[in-house]
């Protein structure tokens, strides 16, 4: 097992209200965080790596203020490919909604990159939806 330096670059979740290791996927998902956050989603909505029963750990996903699953994100670096991020985040996403309450909608982050669809309609959403008050 490998060792983690010492000297790891580390990013402040401000979720988790902890430091956390900057990997490339983490700090796409710390932007995306902010960018919630800057459309008006609290931080007390928004829940990272949380475990989805046997299926796994979504990278984001937002309550609504009822306390409904509003949105549910994958998150991936730049570093990838854009279509195996694609895939790979559909897969996950597929495979969490069923362990899951199906979401008003669906993101994957790739990079800088935010794609947001309907989860029940699957038609891609124009613009990123506004959080519900």
């Amino acid at each position: 097992m490998a060792r983690k330096s010492p000297h790891e670059e580390k990013t402040w979740d401000p979720v988790r209200r902890r430091a956390v290791a900057a990997t490339p996927e983490e700090r796409v998902r710390q932007a995306f965080i902010a960018y919630l956050t800057q459309k008006g989603c609290p931080l007390s909505a928004i829940q990272v790596e949380y475990a989805v029963g046997e299926s796994g750990r979504f990278d984001v996903a937002v309550m609504a203020p009822e306390g409904t699953l509003w949105l549910l994100a994958e998150c991936k670096s730049g570093v990838v490919s854009p279509e195996s991020a694609w895939r790979t985040a559909r897969t996950q996403l597929s495979r969490y909604s069923r362990a899951l309450p199906m979401p008003k909608y669906f993101a994957i982050v790739i990079g800088q990159h935010i794609w947001c669809w309907h989860a029940d309609k699957g038609t891609l959403c124009p613009e990123f939806p506004t959080y519900p008050q």
